[in-house]
């Protein structure tokens, strides 16, 4: 059975698993997903191109080097991902995310094979604003986020999006590392989990890789590494500002009280994040949000509480393949994951997370 012949059976058998209110997004993923697989072509017809940028030649090959690092040296799943090329116009996709308004709480959508999800894609614009506008009918915060790649958890062989040239060494290697670790490891129904470990590894793998290609010295790990250090920054940063805001939520007062009393504390978020000192651009994006709660929690995510994974890392001696290793035996255990690693972490005497409690 061909790709694309594979990937619409997939889809037939969603259907049949979910209600009527999801039959129509999940037929458009389908649509939109089926003409991505029909249209993207092998990559080594895009290297062979004598009109293809020489620039954009060499990224592909560094995607290349990184799905192979990744697979023999981090351990991670072998897939037929980035065999091919998919020229796209803007982003790839647009993420929207959505909470209440006087609680941090996610809004959450539940599908087959991922379980629970604390966010929504969709492969245009206009989709995520309709269901945007939808939710706010509803009286929730929102906030739609554009991506520049995303994983099929192995499901389908994912491209090469030209979007992704763009980057810089250091944020494709992350990049690449961070969706190859999805389809590696991922528990159903964790959405948080699975992405500030995806985060992790993207970060720190992407340091490894460098510096075996370029060298400790060179700019790409510098790059690498600055970028952890600010995502590290960040994270705790993040994780203060819902503490600040959880405190405030968990008050007596009524929830129009709740809600005027934010914006307060919104507007001395901003002041204080302009205060902190980056070594990248990577986070000058989110200075420019207008703040509500679904925007605080859509980037807390990915950055929630990062230095106790590398608490993790550190007790495997710095070996990420080892840590790539563990959190797929916890997978294929079938327990609980945060149980599983606070209980684990406990016996080794190592600091549980905060995040796993």
């Amino acid at each position: 059975m061909n790709t694309l012949h594979s990937f619409l059976f997939l889809i037939f058998i969603l259907l049949s698993l979910t209600g009527c209110t999801k039959l129509l997004y999940l037929s458009q993923l389908g649509w939109h997903q089926s003409s991505i697989t029909f249209h993207s072509v092998p990559v080594q017809e895009v290297l062979e191109n004598e009109w293809t940028d020489p620039e954009a030649k060499e990224k592909i090959h560094l995607i290349q080097e990184v799905k192979r690092y990744g697979e023999e040296k981090l351990g991670l799943k072998v897939t037929q991902s980035y065999s091919k090329y998919f020229e796209v116009k803007g982003p790839v996709l647009h993420v929207l995310t959505a909470s209440e308004k006087d609680h941090l709480r996610l809004y959450h959508w539940n599908f087959p094979i991922t379980g629970k999800v604390t966010y929504k894609s969709f492969f245009t614009k206009e989709g995520a604003l309709k269901e945007k506008r939808f939710l706010e009918g509803r009286d929730y915060d929102t906030f739609v986020q554009q991506a520049g790649a995303y994983s099929t958890l192995g499901w389908l062989k994912d491209p090469i999006f030209s979007s992704m040239l763009q980057y810089e060494e250091a944020t494709i290697a992350n990049l690449i590392l961070h969706e190859m670790t999805h389809a590696s490891i991922y528990f159903k129904g964790q959405t948080d989990l699975n992405e500030q470990i995806a985060t992790f590894i993207g970060n720190q793998g992407a340091i490894h890789f460098l510096t075996e290609k370029y060298g400790s010295g060179s700019k790409e790990v510098i790059e690498a590494i600055h970028a952890q250090e600010d995502d590290l920054i960040f994270s705790r940063w993040i994780d203060q500002a819902c503490e600040r805001l959880s405190n405030f939520y968990s008050k007596e007062i009524s929830k129009d009280e709740k809600i005027k009393g934010r914006e307060e504390i919104f507007h001395s978020l901003k002041e204080e994040f302009k205060k902190i000192s980056f070594k990248t651009e990577n986070t000058t994006h989110f200075e420019r949000r207008d703040l509500n709660n679904a925007v605080l929690l859509a980037y807390r995510q990915y950055f929630h509480r990062l230095g106790d994974f590398q608490r993790l890392y550190e007790y495997f001696e710095n070996d990420l393949r080892r840590v790539v290793d563990f959190l797929k035996e916890i997978r294929t255990s079938g327990e609980e994951p945060k149980p599983y690693l606070e209980r684990w972490m406990k016996e080794k005497k190592i600091s549980v997370p905060a995040s796993l409690q």
